[in-house]
């Protein structure tokens, strides 16, 4: 075909390979800008802007000025659990619990399991702190008088827990101890049936008031110093501490005192010089006599102490 209209065939072998080079050029120059549009597209890859986890903020706890017990360690101190009045500020924020499995008598309208718990760092008899505490909740004035309730220890899952803490896990573990619990029904009515066993405690949540959890936070620091209202009687003042903590988780609110005696839900840790403390819910309950059982032995320890 090219022979017919002249044409040499060296020039058509030359223009063939300019052809050639040409498209291979911009196969390789297409390629080039390819890469280098891809390039600045998509620049290298990096965290992403969400923000990263932080610690969980600590709650600032303000104590006030913790004076040093001096004076010596004696037997109501013993009775209570104390094996020394020398009290750390801080504990390790775990706790180990001091009851054992009780069993109801049935003579109450209603049952509460009760486990007391020492926190882990603080030097405390638990088995003497725990008669301690159910003597208390289980005396003839206690929140049980006339067959209302019934305080049965327990190891496991609880109704209230009574625990004795160092000052700053207690004032960290409830900083508004003084809320009542919300209470469900009428506990009064002595038609109502004991509980057979525990009811799981509710879970613990930051929002939640330590009384709503069943939870009675004593600083240890309280426990072995008293209360400036109480004196020197420091028994009464342990019993307030209980009695009270446990009426907030039953549903009662704090009382005020304008004279006389103090009712057990007045704030007695601030109380009025025209007031008289009162560690009991029914003070005016008759005593029955003494018996030689180490619960009546703590209840009777806790009689000679009362200050009426």
């Amino acid at each position: 075909m090219f022979a017919r209209r002249g044409t040499g065939g060296p020039g058509l072998l030359a223009v063939l390979a300019v052809v050639l080079v040409a498209f291979l050029v911009g196969i390789g120059v297409g390629w080039g800008t390819g890469q280098l549009g891809s390039t600045l597209a998509a620049p290298e890859a990096s965290p992403s802007a969400s923000p990263s986890p932080s610690a969980e903020p600590e709650l600032e706890v303000s104590l006030p000025p913790l004076e040093p017990i001096t004076r010596e360690l004696d037997d109501d101190d013993r009775l209570a659990g104390l094996v020394s009045l020398d009290v750390p500020t801080e504990g390790e924020g775990t706790f180990r619990t001091v009851t054992l499995d009780g069993v109801p008598s049935g003579e109450a309208a209603a049952v509460r399991w009760v486990r007391v718990e020492v926190e882990d760092g603080l030097d405390m008899d638990g088995s003497a702190l725990a008669t301690f505490v159910l003597a208390a909740l289980n005396d003839p004035r206690g929140w049980g008088a006339n067959g209302r309730y019934e305080f049965v220890p327990t190891a496991g899952a609880s109704d209230i827990r009574v625990v004795i803490a160092s000052p700053t896990t207690a004032a960290t573990m409830c900083p508004n101890p003084h809320t009542a619990a919300t209470v469900v029904g009428n506990d009064d009515d002595a038609s109502a049936e004991p509980e057979a066993s525990p009811s799981p405690v509710t879970s613990a949540t930051e929002d939640v008031p330590c009384t709503f959890r069943g939870i009675v936070a004593v600083s240890q620091y309280d426990w072995a110093a008293g209360l400036t209202s109480y004196g020197d009687d420091t028994t009464g003042a342990r019993v307030y501490l209980v009695n009270h903590g446990v009426g907030h988780v039953l549903g009662n609110e704090d009382g005020v005192c304008a004279s006389g005696r103090a009712l057990i839900m007045t704030d007695q840790v601030d109380l009025s010089e025209d007031c008289e403390p009162n560690p009991w819910p029914w003070p005016d309950e008759p005593l029955p006599e003494p018996s030689p059982s180490a619960t009546a032995s703590n209840v009777a320890t806790i009689r000679e102490t009362d200050p009426q």
